[in-house]
């Protein structure tokens, strides 16, 4: 049984969940109100690319916002220890990236292989806006949830939504720029030490890039000086 990845090489979440992770409160300030969508920005504000999560086939592409949602073509083992069928819905990939990839329904993407990737399709500024929900997927494919958003819109939701950070494991070649504050796993761990190793190693990234930008600096300082 395969294990569910996370989709990209660089994990910073620009915009988190909507509700609180025990459901006991939504949040109405941005426009993931009342669910439990993520929004991905990759290494910087370029485009980068997304990697299926597990072995996936298209079911629907639709919108301004180039959204596609994804269905596992098997259960998979996910980061909370559950085996389950998943869907997964991403939106704002380029309509370039989207041709590109031949992203129609009936496509399958195997794991490991480019499947989506950061653009700005009905929305400003590159990210990967993403939600996962228990499968099998079927019409329709969205649900509201009880709030608008700040521009008072009511915002919709993945049917049978389920909080991306029970559900993607982390492996050792992703790099952790910010974790959104979420209790990732890792996939080679005790559950136990998962979180912990994780934020070791996200503190550890942080003392690297602090000590390349110091020394990027005493080089300029230098320069001045002579």
């Amino acid at each position: 049984m395969q294990i569910c990845k996370f989709i990209m090489q660089y994990m910073r979440v620009t915009q988190g969940y909507g509700r609180d992770i025990l459901g006991a409160a939504d949040y109405t300030s941005y426009s993931h109100a009342g669910s439990y969508a993520l929004d991905l920005g990759g290494r910087d504000a370029g485009a980068d690319w997304a990697y299926a999560p597990c072995d996936v086939m298209a079911k629907k592409v639709e919108g301004k916002c180039n959204t596609v949602w994804f269905e596992t073509l098997d259960k998979v083992m996910c980061a909370d220890g559950k085996a389950r069928n998943l869907v997964f819905m991403l939106k704002h990939i380029d309509n370039e990236d989207l041709a590109g990839l031949g992203i129609r329904p009936g496509r399958i993407f195997r794991q490991g292989e480019k499947f989506y990737r950061e653009g700005s399709a009905g929305t400003v500024g590159n990210h990967i806006h993403i939600e996962v929900g228990l499968g099998p997927f079927a019409l329709p494919c969205r649900q509201k949830t009880s709030l608008k958003s700040a521009d008072g819109k009511q915002v919709l939701k993945i049917k049978n939504q389920l909080m991306p950070h029970d559900v993607f494991f982390v492996c050792d070649d992703v790099l952790l720029l910010d974790t959104g504050g979420y209790s990732w796993k890792s996939e080679d761990t005790k559950p136990e030490e998962q979180s912990v190793n994780l934020q070791n190693k996200l503190l550890k990234q942080q003392v690297e890039n602090l000590s390349e930008a110091l020394a990027e600096i005493g080089e300029i300082v230098e320069s001045m000086q002579v």
